[in-house]
C-alpha cells in the first residue's frame, strides 16, 4: 500500500548519519520525510509545516528530546501530533519517563526501519 504524500514525518536528529539514513529508508518506502538536526530547527518546521507526526533523538546539544516533546505539547495546534523518541538510551527509565510524557512510541537505535514504519503507519492512520 502506498503511502499517502500529504502526511509528513519529521525526524530530528543531531548525528548527520543518523539522519540521512532514517530520511533516506523512509524516503524509500514511500514516505514525505523532513529533517531537522535538533529542536530548534525542529520547531521551525513544526511551526511551518505541522508535521503528521515527530520522531526524535533523545540526547542533542541543546535542548534534549524530552523537552523537545514538552515544547511541542505547550501549543495546542501541535498537541495531537504523535511523538516517537529513537534514541540510542536504551533505559528503562527513560522508557518510563517518555511514555509517561505520553509518547506513541520510544525506539533505540539502531533504527528497525521496519519497526519505524510500522509505528509511523498506525499512528497515522496509514
Amino acid at each position: 500500500m502506498a503511502v499517502s504524500k500529504t502526511k509528513l514525518v519529521l525526524i530530528v536528529d543531531d548525528e548527520p548519519a543518523i539522519l540521512k539514513a532514517t530520511l533516506t529508508g523512509l524516503i524509500d518506502r514511500g514516505f514525505t520525510v523532513q529533517g531537522a538536526d535538533g529542536a530548534e530547527e525542529a520547531m521551525k518546521a513544526i511551526h511551518k509545516m505541522k508535521p503528521s507526526i515527530i520522531v526524535s533523538d533523545l540526547v542533542m546539544p541543546g535542548t534534549n528530546g524530552f523537552e523537545l516533546f514538552q515544547e511541542v505539547r505547550k501549543d495546542k495546534e501541535y498537541k495531537s501530533i504523535p511523538f516517537v523518541f529513537l534514541t540510542a538510551v536504551d533505559d528503562y527509565y527513560a522508557k518510563k519517563f517518555g511514555k509517561e510524557l505520553g509518547s506513541a512510541a520510544y525506539i533505540t537505535k539502531p533504527v528497525d526501519l521496519d519497526e519505524l514504519e510500522r509505528i509511523i503507519k498506525d499512528k497515522i492512520g496509514e
